[in-house]
């Protein structure tokens, strides 16, 4: 019994020393949260960016842990601009291998790493090889290195475009199309064997618009004038010594070299500061929800197949779109859009929703390095709209029609007989060609939908229909003539977007968090989702000529839909 009172105190004493650990390592976790300030010697920041980083939910790897996925362009942007006014990060060492991204992506990527730069922060970049996108996004770096074996080919914008008539007609494919607009170009690579003079001419326009975005943020990044940025472009290719003498990079390193005589041996990770960032953006009681809508606009439900392509279902979209709008604890909606256009029923069903949610909280629209035609027509549905200065934006018209494809038929011994009651009956046929009153029939039925997209864009933008005809009729425009045509409110990037939907909802963005939709998935899910559907019919890819060309018609099928009339600008422009 004596010995009682020593056993006691022992157990309190141990009991005390496991409260104390305790307590110790919840607040390193909360601290290695951000939850409170603590001193710690800040360190560099290294970040590789490669053709991992994507633009949308729904590329991921095959088998892929959702608190680990690639960044996607946005969030590491969104990483940067943190980086730039944390006090633990004191550089920032950015690797560059070569990208996927368009560039609006790249501009938006770009413009994050000059906020860290902007903050007095020393920033270094290296890369094997830097083609026009990498070097665009690495001279936002104040020093720039070039591996000793490597590259410098900035050398300039081009845009291929293959058209396809005579490859259809050796095959006995007639191509039956109308369009509404002047520019409306899309359909021009099946029924033409080079542009039109609008097309060439608005090709011409943008690239002129892309082109001196690049040649001035060269010369920007590298404190030159612009006509030095232009030489060094009509100057490529060029060896490491060619590119250091002229004053492109600022000498040439290994990867390794670099890395540890500049950032030293302890950088923070990318990934790992990302992922720290992540369940701090995720956290809260109310948030704004971003939704990335990313693909052809088509009817039905959203998706991506295995060779790259996805859609925007406007069933999906407008779910998604019902579910935050009757979320309360969700503030405000940002719709990240990167779409050429598709379905123009698709596009007004999703136009429609749009309106409902901006009646009940704040939409604000974020243009990737698409939004044009269907892509603007949903836009406009919104509160507010931002853009890249390098987004492809407008192409506000219409095209529709169909592909006869009797004679390949006829070719390959099919026969083909048809009956029908109804003049009309064989309107979308796809072994007729118009007749002349179906073709004025079906003409008058674009027009009908050129003028309800004129009015959406006109009521939406505060201008006359005959404002809204100018800037229209198919042309497409780069996001800084939007901006100056009156088609955009911003120029800038998702975090501007964030911001401005933050504002109207009249709340504080920093105690809001970030809900993204939709929710990433692996390979391996999406493999097992599209093993469910139902295979296409590819019986004509037989032809090892028309591969090329049934692949603009098979996007063209989807966008197009069963009432045969899409908003979708000329294919999806690569510019390069």
């Amino acid at each position: 019994m004596a010995r009682s009172p020593t056993r006691l105190l022992i157990w309190i004493s141990l009991f005390g020393v496991l409260i104390a650990v305790a307590t110790a390592v919840a607040l390193a976790l909360i601290l290695d949260e951000g939850g409170l300030p603590v001193e710690r010697s800040a360190r560099w920041l290294h970040v590789r960016v490669d053709g991992r980083v994507t633009e949308a939910p729904g590329e991921e790897p095959l088998f892929s842990d959702p608190t680990t996925l690639p960044p996607l362009s946005t969030e590491l942007a969104a990483m940067l601009r943190e980086a730039a006014e944390d006090d633990e990060v004191s550089g920032l060492f950015l690797e560059i291998e070569p990208l996927g991204l368009g560039w609006a992506q790249v501009e938006e990527l770009r413009d994050a790493v000059l906020a860290v730069r902007a903050a007095g922060k020393p920033t270094v970049c290296w890369g094997e090889a830097f083609t026009n996108k990498e070097y665009f996004l690495a001279t936002a770096c104040e020093e720039v290195r070039l591996a000793r074996a490597g590259i410098l080919l900035a050398n300039g914008l081009a845009v291929t475009q293959l058209y396809y008539a005579d490859a259809l007609e050796r095959f006995g494919v007639h191509a039956n199309f109308e369009h509404v607009g002047a520019y409306k170009s899309a359909i021009e690579p099946l029924t033409r064997n080079g542009p039109s003079e609008p097309a060439a001419e608005a090709t011409n326009a943008m690239l002129d618009s892309l082109y001196a975005t690049f040649v001035q943020g060269i010369a920007d990044g590298r404190g030159w004038p612009v006509e030095r940025a232009r030489a060094l472009v009509d100057a490529a290719p060029m060896t490491p010594f060619d590119a250091e003498a002229a004053g492109a990079i600022d000498g040439t390193a290994w990867r390794d070299e670099l890395a540890e005589g500049r950032v030293g041996d302890d950088p923070i990770r990318g990934s790992a500061y990302l992922g720290k960032l992540r369940r701090r953006w995720s956290s809260g009681k109310r948030g704004i929800a971003v939704i990335y809508a990313h693909g052809t606009i088509t009817g039905g439900e959203s998706g991506s197949d295995l060779f790259g392509g996805s859609g925007i279902g406007d069933k999906t979209l407008r779910r998604q779109l019902g579910e935050v709008r009757d979320d309360d604890d969700v503030v405000a909606v940002v719709l990240r859009v990167d779409s050429p256009g598709g379905s123009g029923t698709a596009s007004e069903a999703i136009w429609r929703e749009l309106r409902r949610t901006a009646e009940v909280k704040p939409v604000v629209i974020s243009m990737g390095d698409y939004a044009a035609s269907g892509g603007y027509y949903i836009s406009t549905g919104a509160d507010y709209i931002v853009a890249e200065p390098t987004t492809l934006t407008g192409s506000i018209g219409v095209f529709g029609g169909k592909v006869n494809l009797r004679g390949l038929y006829e070719e390959i011994g099919l026969r083909v007989h048809s009956f029908q009651r109804g003049r009309m009956a064989r309107l979308l046929s796809s072994t007729t060609d118009f007749d002349p009153e179906e073709r004025r029939h079906f003409r008058r039925y674009l027009g009908v939908f050129y003028q309800t997209f004129l009015t959406r864009v006109a009521d939406a933008r505060g201008l006359s229909l005959d404002e809204v005809h100018a800037v229209a009729q198919g042309r497409v425009w780069t996001g800084e003539q939007a901006a100056r045509l009156g088609l955009v409110d911003e120029l800038g990037g998702l975090d501007v977007a964030i911001r401005r939907a933050a504002e109207l909802a009249g709340r504080d963005e920093e105690g809001l968090a970030i809900w993204r939709y939709p929710e990433r998935k692996s390979l391996l899910e999406r493999l097992v989702e599209d093993a469910m559907q139902p295979p296409e019919d590819d019986a004509l890819s037989a032809a090892p000529e028309l591969r090329a060309a049934l692949g603009e018609l098979a996007a063209l099928r989807r966008a197009l839909g069963p009432e045969g009339v899409a908003a979708m600008m000329p294919a999806r422009i690569e510019v390069r």
